[in-house]
């Protein structure tokens, strides 16, 4: 039997024999890499893998006319190949707003997972990673070895590791790993049962959802709609059902409860009842001394996850003085671990595509009083006013868009007024655009007249 080969893809007419040979497949897998992957984070290869084991890495950091004028995007948008993807949403987000191509006949396995889950009753299932959804639909171990260490070195010492060429060995394997993973074996097991519990309607469904979240604003209101119905669902009946001695450890581990109480927001749990207030404060302090002792052991090595930055800012505002005093505490090593990150990944001369939004969130909490002020690192201040011009570019358009209905905070209109200042160490491309807004902001207002 002939070895299963992997295939770089970099040049026009190679590109376009490649895919002439593809479309004649049935079943094909799919996956991206990129740089904080999304609608803005670069795409820069797309890795298709066939049934038999074959895979095609095309290479769009050095040839973006791959997909035109090589016809990779007719491959991904053909409706007559079923394109077997882990997750699609952020592979969607970058095909679509970075090169105008529209991914169709998806077989996304991670929502599949979630829709056989809900069949089974779970009301929020958790998202399953690759090697997880491998091991529990498949016995084929194909997923790179080289996947853990490679994450780690993107996440924590290269941050623009997968724009890196030539491709390395690992970075090849970690890419083939990704997709021969998905098919045969995920994907036919997945199809058999989701026909076998006539699923397929609405898991058509909820994949055409994930293939727009990031396109289409009235998917990503759907599915938070019904993630939040569901949360609201939950609590009611854990309100109802269950007396005020409960306590967290009487719920399932990762069950529906649990994961209820940790999404809901806390407002909404304090206006629900003070039985479900005091689960949900129980729950905040239950993730706090996880997070904690996570950071605490892995120290230089913890990976800074999205979307923990953000909890972090909302639990230190916590009524409860104790909670929010410790979320804060947390806040404060978390930014740390997170602005040494931003030290080793990146340089002067890095894009602001290639951050990840908490390393972004952690460069607006900083004050720098000039452009050399010596607190901060040469990177650490060159990203940072990069970003300023950046929101203040943000700023503008905004104001262009809603004129008189525009709205400012009190806080950012203050570092406006720093920005425009005479005497201050700030580059000149943002002064100037600066001083310009605020000459538009005076005529429209009124001068000094913050528009809130």
């Amino acid at each position: 039997m002939t070895e299963p080969k992997i295939e770089i893809v970099k040049e026009i007419g190679h590109c376009r024999h490649v895919v002439h040979a593809l479309l004649r497949e049935p079943v094909l897998a799919v996956d991206c890499e990129g740089i904080q992957l999304g609608a803005d984070g670069p795409l820069t290869l797309v890795q298709v893998g066939t049934v038999s084991g074959d895979v095609y890495l095309f290479d769009l950091q050095e040839n973006k006319q791959l997909f035109t004028d090589g016809r990779l995007q007719k491959l991904l948008e053909s409706n007559e190949i079923v394109k077997v993807i882990h997750a699609c949403s952020n592979d969607s987000a970058a095909l679509f707003h970075q090169f105008e191509v529209t991914l169709k006949n998806v077989f996304d396995t991670q929502v599949a997972d979630i829709v056989l889950e809900e069949n089974k009753g779970r009301l929020l299932c958790p998202p399953l990673k690759l090697q997880i959804m491998c091991e529990k639909y498949s016995n084929a171990e194909k997923v790179s070895e080289y996947k853990n260490e490679l994450k780690t070195q993107w996440c924590k010492t290269e941050g623009d590791f997968w724009a890196k060429r030539p491709l390395t060995d690992e970075m090849i394997s970690y890419a083939a790993g990704d997709v021969r993973a998905l098919v045969p074996e995920v994907y036919e097991e997945q199809l058999r049962l989701l026909e076998e519990n006539k699923l397929l309607g609405i898991f058509e469904e909820r994949v055409l959802e994930s293939v727009n979240l990031s396109i289409d604003p009235e998917a990503k209101t759907k599915r938070r709609e019904r993630i939040n119905e569901r949360i609201r669902d939950i609590i009611n009946s854990i309100d109802e059902n269950w007396d005020d001695s409960t306590t967290l450890s009487d719920f399932s581990e990762d069950g529906d409860e649990l994961r209820a109480l940790k999404r809901i927001d806390m407002k909404e749990a304090r206006e629900k009842s003070e039985f479900i207030n005091r689960l949900k404060t129980e729950s905040i302090l239950c993730e706090l001394k996880e997070l904690e002792e996570e950071m605490a052991s892995e120290g230089n090595e913890y990976m800074v996850k999205g979307y923990t930055h953000l909890i972090l800012s909302r639990f230190s505002n916590h009524p409860d003085k104790n909670v929010s005093k410790q979320a804060r505490k947390i806040k404060e090593n978390h930014q740390d671990i997170i602005l040494r990150d931003i030290e080793v990944k990146y340089s002067t001369d890095s894009s602001l595509t290639h951050l990840s939004s908490s390393e972004k969130d952690v460069l607006r909490t900083l004050t720098p009083k000039s452009t050399t002020d010596e607190r901060f690192s040469d990177i650490i201040l060159s990203l940072y006013w990069i970003l300023m011009e950046e929101d203040l570019d943000r700023k503008t358009e905004m104001f262009k868009e809603k004129g008189k209905d525009f709205k400012m905070k009190e806080r950012y209109y203050k570092k406006l007024k720093f920005y425009v200042a005479r005497g201050t160490d700030v580059p000149d491309s943002l002064k100037v655009k600066a001083r310009k807004l605020k000459r538009q902001l005076d005529s429209k207002f009124g001068r000094d007249v913050i528009p809130e």
